[in-house]
This record gives C-alpha cells, sequence and structure tokens, in this order.
C-alpha cells in the first residue's frame, strides 16, 4: 500500500487545480459583472455559468482533500469494507464532477452556437443593406 505522503501528494495536487480554478472563475464572473456591453440574456447566462464552474471548482477541492486523507484514516488501513467504500464514494464524486463538466461544456456550446446564429442573422442583414445603398446609387459591388 503507498505511504500517506503520496495519498497527500496527489490530493494536494487536485484540490490546488480546483482553488486556482475557483479564483481563475471568480476573475472572470468579476469582468462580466462589469461589463456594461452584456445583454440580459449573456449576463443570464454567464452567472449560471459561474454558479455551474464553482460548483465544480468546489468539489475539485473537495475531492483532492478527500484523496489527500486516503494514507491518514486508520480504518482505510483496518476495513477492506470502509476502504472499499470510501473508494467508491470517491469514484462517484469524480463521476459527479465530470457529469457537471459535460453539463457545462454543453451549456457553452448551446450559448456559442446562439452567438454564431446571432452574428449570422446580423452579417446577412448588413450585406442585404449594403447591396440596398449600392444597387439605390448604381454601384457595382467589388469581386
Amino acid at each position: 500500500m503507498p505511504n500517506a505522503t503520496t495519498y497527500l501528494g496527489f490530493g494536494s495536487i487536485v484540490a490546488t487545480m480546483g482553488i486556482a480554478l475557483v479564483c481563475f472563475h471568480v476573475r472572470a464572473h468579476r469582468r462580466h459583472e462589469t461589463d456594461d456591453d452584456l445583454s440580459e440574456s449573456d449576463r443570464q447566462f454567464f452567472t449560471h455559468q459561474y454558479a455551474r464552474r464553482m460548483q465544480t471548482s468546489a468539489l475539485t477541492v473537495t475531492l483532492g482533500a478527500l484523496i489527500g486523507l486516503c494514507g491518514y484514516l486508520r480504518a482505510f488501513e483496518e476495513s477492506p469494507i470502509f476502504a472499499t467504500l470510501y473508494v467508491i464514494g470517491l469514484l462517484v464524486l469524480a463521476l459527479w464532477l465530470i457529469l457537471l463538466a459535460l453539463s457545462d461544456a454543453i451549456a457553452s456550446r448551446v450559448y456559442a452556437g446562439k452567438l454564431e446564429r446571432r452574428h449570422k442573422r446580423v452579417c446577412k442583414t448588413l450585406q442585404q443593406a449594403l447591396a440596398e445603398v449600392r444597387q439605390a446609387h448604381g454601384l457595382e459591388p467589388h469581386n
């Protein structure tokens, strides 16, 4: 069985990544809060995104702490049933973390698709307006 510092080291790496993500998400959220150019739907998306990502990051910190505890729990070595249940709990937590990350990725992809469709609509409208102006003034479009 690995010694306690192995668990602590790996758990610390996972928890540190979670803490770094929390800091990154807080900074991004503050930028979005002060951006006056955002529409209400954009602001709402970023607020929900922040909540999802903070939950994922906090869960990453928790998972890292629980991994780090493995080498320090006496029951982990003395009881195979406890160790099995603990590891199953860690796996369930990791699976939940993956599902949260996937849901955030899907929500972000849907939002990006919405922005792309809006952008194409605006470009099409501008192209049509430009064509009308050119036609009204007898100008030929450049190829």
